[in-house]
């Protein structure tokens, strides 16, 4: 199942270990779980720091999943990465 996400911004898990692969949990608070699996711990550290400018920034994305939430494809259509600007309005305004 393909799913597009609009205003995709996760907060990403640290790797665990279950059921001999390693585990990374992508949570965000209106989609709800997801959860991407590796063979090796370093695979998902790697994945993790793939992820860091969708943490911070958020964006657009298409996701392949299948059944229990599991990413089988993640593709980012669009990293909304504001200005400099924008970021120090933002910082003094809150």
């Amino acid at each position: 199942m393909e799913i597009i996400i609009d205003k995709f911004k996760p907060k990403v898990t640290r790797p665990f270990k279950r059921k001999n692969e390693y585990w990374v949990k992508l949570i965000d608070e209106k989609e709800g779980e997801f959860i991407m699996k590796f063979k090796t711990p370093l695979e998902a550290e790697d994945a993790i720091y793939g992820l860091l400018d969708l943490q911070v920034y958020g964006g657009k994305v298409k996701l392949k999943v299948r059944e229990g939430n599991v990413i089988e494809d993640l593709e980012v259509l669009e990293l909304y990465k504001p200005s400099a600007k924008e970021l120090v309005d933002e910082y003094f305004t809150d």
